[in-house]
């Protein structure tokens, strides 16, 4: 995999005078002059008006859009961190897939023990095939009430 891997990561983040538009609006600023540093430990929510950067600002720490000088290895950087986002996002394949996205190499034991500490194990198993439920059986069954 192309990209840099970092030796230390020093758990500071940083944007500093950051400026972004996305590729499809190439006239549109989407944030301009946005810095912010958090330090290590610390836990910082970005609140604001819809429309406002926070989606955006956090997008590009995961790097879902490219800077444009530098380059991280992608998978690397992604491993050092986790996202709790607002909006979920799940894909077309089994409960397990879906929780595998985070670790590909992840045995059953650690995906029991990751969805225990996310208070998600117990609806797991109540979903007709549990963990190989099909994400879109999963959502007739929220809904079939």
């Amino acid at each position: 995999m192309n990209g840099l891997v970092l030796d230390q990561i020093h758990g500071e983040l940083i944007f500093d005078h950051v400026q972004f538009t996305y590729p499809s609006r190439p006239n549109t600023i989407v944030l301009k002059d946005f810095s912010l540093k958090v330090q290590a430990g610390q836990t910082v929510a970005l609140v604001g008006a819809s429309g406002s950067g926070k989606s955006t600002a956090i997008a590009l720490l995961l790097r879902f859009y490219d800077s444009d000088k530098g380059t991280l290895q992608l998978k690397w950087l992604r491993g050092k961190m986790g996202l709790v986002s607002q909006e979920h996002a799940l894909f077309g394949t089994s409960v397990k897939e879906n929780i595998m996205f985070g670790k590909p190499d992840a045995t059953m034991d650690e995906i029991v023990a990751a969805t225990m500490a996310a208070n998600a194990h117990d609806f797991i198993r109540q979903l007709p095939e549990g963990y190989e439920t099909k994400v879109g059986k999963v959502v007739k069954v929220l809904f079939s009430f």
